[in-house]
């Protein structure tokens, strides 16, 4: 079902929406939108009775890639932007697009919240201060246009882990040394009383004034269950209905007697309400396409993000009462749509998004791989696929064993095993592309991002037969070079998911280098130079070894550095030179022109 837009809003334009926040109260919402031609903006939204309303839009210059809105009362924004040597800024965006000036820091980063209604100020924040988990604690401040703009309201015991706003007050999940600490704050003066929950392997996922929703993990797993914030009482529920894939509860209503789950069944989502007195659980149709674990629950409805292959993500919403979500009516602007199929992999089917004309009979196709690598190919709007498929390319977008949505055994294959069953289902996925293509027609590309970078470059390396094209985009080498030479966050990663075990069947380790020679086909690299993921070195560096073994750049290879991108180099809109770069790399088959202003740096 579609509700007409009743704000100010030009939708055919939007290509990309991120970011999304939303009020304390939930009755508001803004995020960060990136049109067709590139300009960025940020949105206002109101959240009323009788559907969602876009009060304004206001253009953003510079880099976005650290900025953060936050929906104020009042049609107003606060706007958090990271700039160099650690400075933080916050201003006030008004709805005739004036930035007034709150204040700027450069002590830890502030991680910033909406007020519940009533409390004074415009928002808080708050960060961790001391040497280390023993003696850390954490200041909480009251954000204001006042002088000074910062005021501190309490100091709590430890790191935060989970932040939940219970109608006036804050629920603070905390992690001191001596064991996890749960207050509620009031933001009005800052007074604190403890939650005396007694399960503190709990998670807090949603509250309303009275009660929260939690996630326990037990020896059968994980469970929701409802606690009371007066008492710390806890009762466990079970839906009568199985999940039918991975579940997300994503808010509480008002009176706290049902939670909306979203469920991810492959590339597709589902959503639901569970009663959380008798465990019935209500199926909500939802049209084709990808919701964002990502909600408000008001009086007025349910409101979470959505999109679809023809259409950017934008606000749904369903009203209380109401079987179905309704959306927006569906923009003009003619986007190609989107499908699934299942391919076969090297162990059983594979899902994969394919966008485009049909890859048996398109003169080019591409296998996209995803980054993550626990992440997935969902039926959302993707700005890279359409620019693909506008220009004729087939795009087979697979989720091999690693992808997310699929069930655990699925997503743990990859754990301690990277670039073995992924390489074995993408190389059983090209194969099987390339073998039902009509004859004569050209061997597919494949074209990954981050992760998907890396596997695209063994997959190339390893069958060279498959491809006959190659595009990495932000790649790295190995899982252990990742860990050595990468930031603090991607080390992590590398760790939780073992990347550091070498492989010890008959293609051995999976680094790159030891492939190197054998990357045969017309190959694109892609590296930002800002990247803030994945060592830009790691690109140079191949690109050095292979102009060592020969290769000649601007015939046989092209490394691309942008200067002015990190680790999303290919942008978020249709138009981004980069992708188009790319586009024109995969239908001519010879290395393309630079794009105006993004010059190619060679490393040696």
């Amino acid at each position: 079902m579609t509700t007409p837009w009743r704000g100010r809003i030009d939708d055919t334009t939007v290509t990309a929406r991120i970011s999304f926040r939303f009020s304390a109260s939930g009755t508001r919402a803004a995020c960060l939108a990136t049109t067709e031609s590139g300009r960025q903006y940020a949105e206002s939204w109101s959240l009323r009775e009788n559907g969602p309303v876009l009060d304004f839009s206001a253009e953003l210059t510079g880099d976005l890639t650290y900025t953060m809105v936050l929906p104020l009362d009042g049609e107003r924004l606060l706007v958090s932007r990271h700039g160099p040597e650690d400075t933080q800024t916050l201003s006030l965006l008004h709805d005739d697009g004036r930035l007034s000036a709150v204040g700027s820091t450069q002590h830890a980063p502030l991680a910033l919240l909406g007020l519940p209604e009533g409390a004074p100020g415009l928002a808080l924040a708050w960060s961790s201060r001391g040497g280390g988990a023993a003696d850390e604690e954490t200041a909480l401040y009251r954000v204001t246009t006042g002088t000074p703009w910062l005021q501190e309201l309490v100091r709590l015991p430890g790191p935060v882990r989970d932040v939940t706003v219970c109608g006036p007050r804050v629920l603070f999940t905390l992690e001191p040394a001596s064991g996890r600490v749960r207050l509620l704050v009031d933001p009005r003066d800052g007074t604190t009383v403890p939650v005396p929950f007694p399960d503190d392997a709990s998670r807090v996922l949603a509250g309303t004034e009275h009660q929260v929703l939690l996630a326990r993990r037990g020896p059968q797993g994980s469970s929701l269950a409802r606690a009371d914030l007066a008492d710390g009482s806890i009762r466990p529920f079970d839906p009568d209905t199985p999940p039918r894939g991975t579940v997300y509860p994503l808010a509480l209503d008002p009176t706290g007697t049902f939670v909306a789950v979203l469920e991810t069944v492959g590339a597709h989502s589902l959503l639901s309400c569970w009663d959380t007195e008798s465990g019935a659980v209500h199926r909500i149709a939802v049209p084709e396409g990808e919701l964002l674990p990502l909600a408000a629950w008001t009086p007025a409805g349910l409101w979470l993000p959505h999109s679809d292959p023809r259409r950017p993500r934008t606000m749904a919403w369903l009203p209380p009462g109401s079987p179905e979500l309704r959306l927006p009516a569906a923009p003009v602007e003619p986007w190609l749509p989107g499908r699934v199929e299942t391919f076969p992999g090297a162990e059983g089917p594979v899902e994969a998004v394919v966008h485009g004309p049909d890859w048996r009979t398109s003169p080019r196709v591409v296998v996209a791989l995803h980054g993550g690598p626990t992440s997935h190919w969902t039926l959302g709007f993707n700005p890279l696929f359409q620019l693909l498929a506008a220009a004729g390319i087939a795009v087979v977008a697979p989720n091999q064993r690693g992808s997310t949505g699929y069930g655990a055994a699925h997503t743990l294959a990859l754990v301690g095993a990277w670039g073995v069953p992924d390489l074995a289902d993408v190389s059983a996925v090209a194969a099987h592309v390339r073998d039902h293509r009509a004859a004569g027609l050209q061997r597919p590309a494949v074209l990954g991002i981050s992760y998907g970078g890396y596997l695209a470059l063994l997959a190339a390396g390893t069958r060279p037969d498959l491809w006959s094209g190659c595009v990495a985009v932000a790649p790295f080498l190995s899982g252990p070079r990742l860990h050595a030479e990468g930031f603090a966050t991607v080390r992590g990663m590398v760790e939780r998911l073992d990347g550091l075990t070498e492989a010890t069947d008959a293609l051995g380790p999976r680094d790159v280098t030891r492939f190197a020679a054998d990357l045969r086909a017309r190959l694109l690299l892609v590296h930002g130079a800002r990247d803030e993921s994945t060592p830009v070195e790691h690109s140079r560096s191949l690109a050095r070894q292979l102009a060592d073994l020969g290769r000649r750049e601007g015939t046989d290879f092209r490394y691309l550095e942008p200067p002015d991108r990190g680790h999303a180099a290919l942008g978020s809109s249709v138009q981004d030179p980069i992708a188009a770069l790319v586009t024109r790399f995969l239908i001519d088959g010879e290395p393309a022109a630079d794009p105006a202003g993004v010059p190619a740096h060679e490393r040696r």
